[in-house]
């Protein structure tokens, strides 16, 4: 048998097959609260047995986007799976079907049709039957037609979801990103705020120290001299150093004249349009509809009060 040359067995080797280190990008927007059927767990449950019957495919990382519109890509998770992609930890992603990548055809056509393939990157989305290695002429219709499907959902379900919402806050459910500095989510009812009893008595602290005289910002540089923790170092578990681990005196601003701390929520301070991910129109404050008895009050009536003259004579706004 004639042996092989140099240059036939260096081919060989770059015909092997190529394994792709995976990333799983899961998001669950706030419309699909209203369902369990794409729940966080699922997703990546979905997308972990996916992997494991491939054998070119190799798990790197889960990406979580939760309460993320799909119809724009500024995503927390989103960003940092395209910082993967950039930096070539990652060759391929999965979701679960197409609506969890995105709602708008436009931009979902841009990541499949143009980004991914000129960063040659493989895309899979695993209920769709849809991989970009052995896409046809027929899939190339459908992913387009889907998305486009999926676009006109999102524009539906905007003005349902925000009714649902507007229900729900009158049914004293908080449904806000994250909860006020002081407050935390009921492990058992979820739209619930339920008291954290340190950072209840920082919040304490500050309106004290303002009825006492103090500044915002007095009070901002006088936490960070306590080493006092920012709602970012309480809440977030993988935690950088970055600006956002100091206080400010607009965060204290904030804190001081927020009414959840009566043991309220505040019905529609904006109307957000969620089909173009924005807020389209700040509502008045003195149009706020305030919904009372809603959670435990870390602050009395008499104190909240107080402060908020001290900060009206003083012209101090959020």
């Amino acid at each position: 048998m004639a042996r092989k040359s140099r240059k036939n067995l260096e081919h060989e080797v770059l015909q092997e097959p190529m394994h792709y280190h995976t990333g799983i990008y899961v998001r669950l927007s706030v419309e699909d609260t209203l369902s369990e059927g794409s729940s966080i767990e699922n997703q990546i449950l979905l997308g972990r047995k996916f992997i494991e019957e491939q054998k070119d495919l190799i798990f790197f990382d889960s990406y979580i986007d939760n309460g993320q519109t799909g119809t724009h890509f500024n995503r927390p998770a989103f960003l940092r799976l395209m910082e993967d992609v950039e930096a070539g930890r990652i060759q391929c992603v999965i979701v679960k079907d197409f609506s969890r990548f995105g709602r708008n055809y436009l931009q979902v056509g841009e990541y499949l049709e143009n980004i991914f393939p000129r960063k040659k990157v493989r895309f899979i989305s695993v209920n769709d039957n849809f991989d970009s290695n052995f896409k046809g002429n027929q899939d190339d219709l459908i992913v387009p037609l889907k998305s486009i499907l999926h676009d006109s959902y999102a524009k539906d379900i905007s003005k349902k979801v925000s009714t649902s919402i507007d229900v729900k806050k009158k049914n004293g459910n908080f449904m806000s990103g994250k909860p006020p500095y002081g407050y935390i989510r009921s492990k058992t009812h979820p739209y619930k705020l339920i008291i954290q009893k340190e950072a209840a008595e920082i919040v304490k602290k500050i309106f004290c120290w303002r009825i006492e005289g103090l500044g915002v910002s007095v009070i901002a540089a006088r936490l960070n001299e306590m080493g006092i923790p920012t709602w970012g170092k309480l809440h977030l578990k993988q935690w950088n150093q970055t600006d956002k681990d100091f206080w400010y005196g607009s965060t204290v601003t904030n804190i001081l004249k927020n009414p959840c701390y009566l043991g309220c929520l505040v019905e529609r301070k904006s109307e957000k349009v969620l089909y173009k991910g924005g807020v389209s129109r700040v509502i008045p404050q003195e149009e706020w509809n305030m919904i009372e008895h809603t959670h435990e009050p870390i602050i009395s009536p008499e104190t909240f009060y107080q402060v908020q003259r001290i900060m009206n004579q003083r012209g101090e706004k959020i």
